[in-house]
């Protein structure tokens, strides 16, 4: 969980963070994207199970599960972008003190 106290960041501040907070930010938001890709993975496998089995999903479930990968989704999408912009200020400042 302390991974996700580093997400909660400006973006737009990324600029003025030391170079070590730039790269914990980097790790925390990788961190969570694996998380949240290994939970959709863990999604899938409900799916495939529930399709062989017996017991059906509700009409409900299946909604729910919808909404929660669309949510997981655009999570993912947001901890890859922190994870970028991370980086890249972190390679500005490394290219500034090789010049």
């Amino acid at each position: 969980m302390n991974s996700l106290k580093l997400l909660l960041i400006d973006a737009e501040g990324l600029g003025s963070l030391p170079a070590e907070q730039l790269d914990s930010i980097s790790l925390a938001a990788n961190d969570l994207g694996m998380t949240i890709s290994h939970g959709i993975s863990a999604i899938g496998v409900l799916l495939a199970c529930a399709a062989t089995d017996d017991d059906k999903l509700s009409a409900d479930t299946l909604v729910d599960i919808g909404c929660l990968l669309q949510s997981l989704g655009n999570l993912s999408s947001r901890a890859a972008n922190i994870e970028v912009m991370a980086d890249n200020h972190s390679r500005h400042r490394d290219t500034k003190k090789g010049a």
